[in-house]
């Protein structure tokens, strides 16, 4: 099998590591996240929780009330994009993707900030904790690429110091988004709404971005009988 890249397999790897290489610059204030329209009733009710939702329609129901975790949705893939940078460092400097102390400390980090917002630790840590593995997902993804195809490996990266402080303001960030949507959680539809902010999010990202948009969503809805 010929292990040449193709053109357009070479142009999205190139157009990966431009966004990455401009997050690096502008930091925190990453993009925004891909653009999908919301659909608006023209009379929304608003429910309990504060979500918005109409009685008359399942469907519209459930991805007006999506929009509710729209703030959480596009952390999630501010924080996912970092993946790429993180990979290519590792990838460079020949560090491990795991790191179980530095991970650690992100959660115990989100988790004391949570207590003093008057927000869910557990909710915080689950939510946390899947936005690492996620990363990593997305990480290992990169480096097993670069790994049988050199030739699609970056030849330069960043340090991950100039790396860990943006992944440490989206944290911060997240923590309060969280809080706002915390009671979502609990919701019985939690999973549908969150379902269809994956959607949402999962639009113009290639198959290995998607998963860990997936997987970043994994810790937030509770558990039933939780």
């Amino acid at each position: 099998m010929n292990s040449t890249p193709s053109r357009r397999h070479r142009h999205r790897l190139t157009a990966a590591f431009a966004v990455a290489a401009g997050l690096l610059v502008t930091g925190p204030l990453l993009p925004a996240s891909p653009a999908v329209a919301v659909p608006i009733s023209a009379s929304p009710a608003t429910g309990p929780t504060g979500s918005t939702m109409t009685a008359t329609n399942d469907t519209t129901s459930v991805r007006m009330s999506s929009a509710t975790l729209d703030t959480v949705g596009s952390l999630v893939l501010r924080r996912l994009v970092l993946a790429d940078p993180v990979a290519a460092s590792k990838w460079s400097s020949g560090k491990p993707i795991a790191d179980p102390a530095r991970e650690q400390a992100v959660v115990d980090q989100a988790v004391g900030l949570a207590r003093q917002q008057g927000v869910d630790p557990e909710l915080v840590s689950r939510v946390v904790r899947a936005q690492i593995t996620a990363s990593k997902v997305v990480q290992r993804g990169l480096v097993d690429r670069w790994t049988h195809d050199p030739r699609s490996a970056p030849t330069t990266a960043p340090d991950l110091s100039t790396i860990r402080p943006q992944l440490d303001a989206i944290d911060t960030e997240l923590v309060t988004a969280i809080g706002a949507v915390q009671t979502e959680a609990q919701d019985p539809r939690c999973a549908h709404v969150v379902d269809a902010e994956r959607k949402r999010l999962a639009v113009g990202l290639d198959s290995l971005h998607r998963k860990g948009v997936h997987v970043a969503w994994s810790g937030f809805c509770a558990a039933p009988g939780d």
